[in-house]
């Protein structure tokens, strides 16, 4: 069975979409798995999107960020479901992913690991 994974394709449904979890990796990375981001959104410097055969989705992403993270980063995840989105995302990234609600500092700022 041929199962494909769509990036950054304009009919990938992130509609709805919503941060369950980080990927702790870096821009070049990123860029190696999944090729160069989409920079057309408004809290983002660099943003990807992943969509699977069966209809998964997860996005890949920095926030609110003056300048795209180059170093190792907390990228967010998004997705309907934090399961399948984070596995989604370790699956094309081959990088672990925390779930969002495992994590124990202020995403928002003030957090040793970013």
């Amino acid at each position: 069975m041929n199962k494909k994974i769509k990036i950054n394709d304009r009919t990938n449904n992130i509609n709805g979409t919503g941060l369950v979890g980080y990927v702790k990796t870096t821009y070049a990375n990123l860029v190696d798995k999944l090729g160069e981001p989409d920079t057309d959104f408004d809290k983002s410097t660099a943003h990807w999107s992943i969509q699977a055969s069966d209809g998964t989705v997860a996005t890949i992403y920095d926030y609110k960020e003056y300048t795209t993270p180059q170093g190792e980063y907390y990228w967010h995840i998004g997705g309907h479901d934090a399961i399948k989105a984070c596995l989604l995302t370790e699956i094309v990234t081959n990088t672990e992913t925390v779930f969002e609600r495992e994590r124990n500092w202020n995403p928002y700022g003030g957090g040793n690991d970013q």
